[in-house]
């Protein structure tokens, strides 16, 4: 029984590696981002007064920080065989703009929330103890003194309105995706080969480091969505969803979703001049037939 299964993973594994690579590429590389950016929020958070030394396991800095590391890591993980999208912005994006097949827009983005939603579920699980401890026997809450959800997904600032929160995430996607396409546009001065998890460190590190107070700079809606999604089954509740007037919807989705095509739109208006731009006729003048 054992021999013939494996004999039947072993051939047809390959096949469908084949076929779900690109995919599996981007899981592994969103899984990145949340390991690295819920993991520095939860050590940061959990352990800030152990041995009554303040921030003896971190700062805002090494969170923006480590967030920065997690999405140039998933990218360097994944930029070779997919594109290292691992962002449904920056996904649909390109397929809006750059004509990136929507059979391929759809697993991606499928595989982005899955694997954000994975790397959440991992962290949560190695910080279990101290999450409950936080917690102080009170249930799983977003809201409160107490709450942790704030660890793995975005709300906005109390001092802030709605607005501002979904002006702020997207200036901030559209900031990203603008930059994105400058350090791949080989008519700009792009970055050399295999660089671009440098300018993606770089970009998101200062991103969270101007704009990051007001919402937690989502940039992503799959960091958003995949951990709400792992908290909710976890026992946070239906406030998961519901806080601040869905606010996972409004600013998580529609708010990047957004900015990321305002980032695209702006970028190959003034600067691309690559004839893969959905824009790319508006560059070129009209031909004239002299008679």
């Amino acid at each position: 029984m054992m021999a013939s299964m494996r004999s039947a993973f072993c051939s047809s594994w390959p096949a469908l590696r084949k076929e779900w690579r690109e995919s599996m590429a981007e899981f592994w590389g969103s899984f990145m981002i949340l390991l690295f950016g819920a993991g520095v929020e939860c050590q940061v958070r959990l352990h800030y007064n152990d041995n009554d030394v303040n921030g003896a396991f971190g700062t805002y800095l090494s969170c923006r920080i480590a967030w920065g590391c997690g999405v140039a890591l998933g990218a360097w993980a994944s930029g070779g065989i997919s594109g290292g999208h691992i962002n449904p912005a920056v996904t649909v994006a390109m397929a809006l703009f750059r004509g990136f097949s929507w059979k391929r827009a759809t697993r991606y983005i499928v595989a982005q929330i899955l694997g954000c939603a994975f790397g959440s579920l991992v962290v949560y699980m190695l910080y279990r103890e101290s999450i409950l401890s936080f917690e102080g026997g009170l249930p799983h809450s977003v809201s409160g003194m107490r709450s942790t959800a704030g660890l793995f997904f975005t709300r906005p600032a109390p001092s802030i309105s709605l607005l501002t929160a979904y002006m702020t995430e997207a200036i901030a996607t559209a900031t990203l995706l603008f930059l994105v396409l400058a350090f791949g546009d080989t008519g700009n001065w792009a970055i050399p080969k295999g660089s671009m998890p440098v300018g993606l460190f770089l970009t998101v590190l200062g991103i969270g480091s101007s704009l990051g107070s007001n919402t937690g700079y989502a940039l992503n809606p799959a960091r958003d969505s995949g951990p709400r999604l792992v908290l909710y089954l976890l026992g946070y509740g239906n406030d998961v969803w519901t806080h601040d007037g869905g606010y996972w919807f409004f600013g998580g989705w529609c708010s990047t979703l957004l900015g990321a095509c305002l980032g695209v739109l702006l970028y190959d208006l003034c600067l691309y001049d690559g004839q893969d731009s959905a824009l790319y006729t508006l560059h070129e003048p009209a031909s004239v037939t002299l008679e």
